[in-house]
């Protein structure tokens, strides 16, 4: 059994920040600066121009916007906008699969220093993970009734509490916490993400049985002092801990009349310790094989698309070719993660073989029960119409 550390991992899930310039060396030697171009965006991002589509329309006041899968590149901006990246929990999981080459992000804020840049949204989600009904730190519903109960200290105000439900049988699809307003500088947002993926209709690691997200949301200048905070050297799990043990913590209740002499109680004090000790991890409990198959959908479909149309539309043989030139490319790790996939696919088609064997048998009892009442009560039917004309039909002629 693995120990509850170990259940915690550390994410970015959300990164925006805007570049406005570039620094060069003019003709003299000396270091200077000039705006933005995309060339630059392509280079200290690594992700090539190839890789990036156009969008018929541009957002937050930019004319213009380019997407690698869920990164967004928006430029054209009216006055000193300069060209803004965001990079949604998709985007960064893409990042770290695609375009890190591997490094961590504290690669990518060290690479986007020179340019000067201004971070205005950055999320860390910490993940506590449980395999096999092991249990979790604390439940979303949980921290929920001690509020309620007057069991928290706070320097946010306000909590606001969201469940999604499904209306054909009123199951709950996820309760989500949110501590602090949508405009504060600071929140944080624990929520079920195992039931928000499932929701969604996501497939989840096999033996998982719980996944509660809490997600700190940093904007502005809160953000920027996290990553020049993660530059000069603090761990994320620092930054984590530190931040959310100076806003919240759950207690419980003493004969003190003051409730900031109440201790903390013993599963937060063990929650963020434990995310104390955490780094980044670009680990996330989704399967990769689909989560690679949706990105090919939405990223290079359309390239491949393009490359037939420009060559004169060949056959097939030619796909056949590349994914036979693709075989001979993958490592180890790909075909390790392609078998264990087909594997499961296995599983699951023998598990719906299974299911529709057992669905068909119970139609066919369920008919054969059916049938059985219906002669029952088609026969009870006719003697009690044998009855009721013997008692109806006229007196026989007592002279016949």
């Amino acid at each position: 059994m693995t120990t509850e550390k170990d259940n915690l991992i550390l994410l970015i899930d959300w990164l925006n920040f805007t570049l406005k310039t570039q620094p060069y060396v003019d003709d003299e030697g000396r270091t200077s600066r000039r705006d933005i171009t995309l060339d630059a965006m392509y280079e200290v991002l690594g992700i090539p121009e190839s890789e990036w589509k156009d969008m018929p329309t541009g957002l937050h006041g930019y004319r213009d916007r380019k997407c690698c899968g869920s990164i967004w590149l928006l430029y054209n901006g009216a006055g000193n906008m300069g060209m803004h990246v965001q990079m949604s929990g998709q985007g960064c999981r893409e990042y770290e699969e695609y375009w890190s080459a591997g490094h961590d992000w504290d690669v990518l804020f060290s690479k986007l220093e020179p340019y000067e840049p201004n971070y205005s949204r950055l999320d860390l989600a910490c993940d506590d993970i449980r395999y096999n009904g092991d249990k979790p730190y604390f439940k979303v519903p949980d921290l929920i009734r001690r509020v309620r109960r007057g069991l928290c200290r706070s320097k946010w105000r306000d909590l606001e509490n969201k469940e999604k439900l499904k209306i054909m049988d009123g199951t709950s699809q996820g309760t989500t916490g949110y501590f602090g307003s949508a405009k504060s500088m600071i929140r944080w947002r624990p929520y079920e993400k195992d039931k928000e993926r499932l929701g969604e209709g996501f497939e989840l690691e096999e033996g998982i049985t719980s996944w509660v997200r809490g997600e700190l949301q940093l904007r502005d200048d809160r953000a920027q002092s996290a990553i020049d905070w993660v530059l000069k050297g603090m761990s994320a799990g620092e930054l984590y801990f530190g931040i959310l043990s100076q806003y919240i913590n759950f207690v419980d209740k003493t004969e003190d009349s003051h409730k900031e002499r109440w201790p903390v109680s013993p599963f937060w004090e063990a929650y963020l310790q434990d995310a104390l000790k955490l780094r980044l991890t670009p680990k996330a409990p989704d399967k990769t094989i689909p989560r690679k198959k949706a990105w090919l959908e939405s990223q290079v479909e359309a390239t491949l698309a393009e490359v037939w149309f420009a060559t004169g539309g060949p056959g097939h043989e030619s796909f056949v070719a590349m994914l036979e030139r693709g075989l001979d490319k993958m490592t180890e790790a790909h075909w390790m993660r392609a078998e264990t996939f087909r594997a499961q696919l296995e599983r699951e088609h023998i598990k719906d073989e299974e299911k529709r064997a057992e669905r068909i048998q119970r139609q066919e009892e369920a008919w054969e029960v059916e049938t059985a009442h219906r002669i029952a009560a088609t026969a009870e039917d006719y003697r009690a119409q044998q009855k009721e004309d013997a008692g109806t039909s006229p007196n026989q002629d007592p002279h016949m």
